[in-house]
């Protein structure tokens, strides 16, 4: 033996996919300007914004996240239902707490179902256990509307027992549990 430290497998390889796969997920400073750019010119085509999103935002750096905020919090408003997801992905990965309202109006307003169920996940995930005032309102709004697609309702009602209780909701969230198993007294009683 030559005395070198030999590492176990799953530390080489992570260290290999750190290598690999992290270090180009970081755009150099010249690609992340130029997306950008492109981004903000209207260069981007639709079914490529939401990448284009998750580009800018990975890895997680503070400098390039305010940078790129205003920009990517306005497809919040776009046309195409993954821009729209991806800008509410952007602020739950960022922990942008301050864009909160945001993420309500998804909630209540985002044309896409879809998008509506995702909006509830992204509140549970940056407002666990805080009990939220407003979070709780939009969610139990949300579960008690009996026009709304019952997913998203599911979805909030998993939402709405991680930001009160701190307890997992995610039975609600990958489909284990329905509006069947849902304790309405206790959504009734919440103040």
């Amino acid at each position: 033996m030559s005395g070198k430290r030999v590492l176990p497998m799953w530390t080489q390889i992570r260290r290999i996919w750190k290598q690999v796969f992290v270090r180009e997920a970081r755009l150099s400073k010249e690609d992340w300007e130029s997306l950008l750019s492109k981004l903000s010119m209207g260069e981007v085509p639709d079914g490529e914004i939401g990448s284009a999103i998750v580009r800018l935002s990975k890895p997680l750096d503070r400098q390039r996240i305010e940078a790129a905020k205003p920009l990517i919090l306005s497809y919040l408003n776009h046309h195409n239902e993954w821009a729209r997801h991806e800008a509410m992905w952007f602020i739950r990965w960022s922990g942008l707490l301050e864009e909160k309202p945001a993420l309500i109006r998804a909630l209540t307003n985002d044309p896409d179902p879809d998008n509506r169920g995702f909006a509830a996940l992204c509140i549970a995930n940056m407002l666990r256990g805080t009990g939220d005032k407003e979070a709780v309102d939009a969610l139990k709004a949300k579960i008690q509307d009996g026009s709304e697609d019952s997913l998203v309702r599911e979805h909030a009602y998993g939402a709405l027992i991680e930001v009160v209780t701190n307890r997992s909701g995610s039975d609600f969230f990958v489909g284990k549990k329905n509006l069947d198993n849902v304790d309405w007294d206790w959504v009734t009683k919440l103040p």
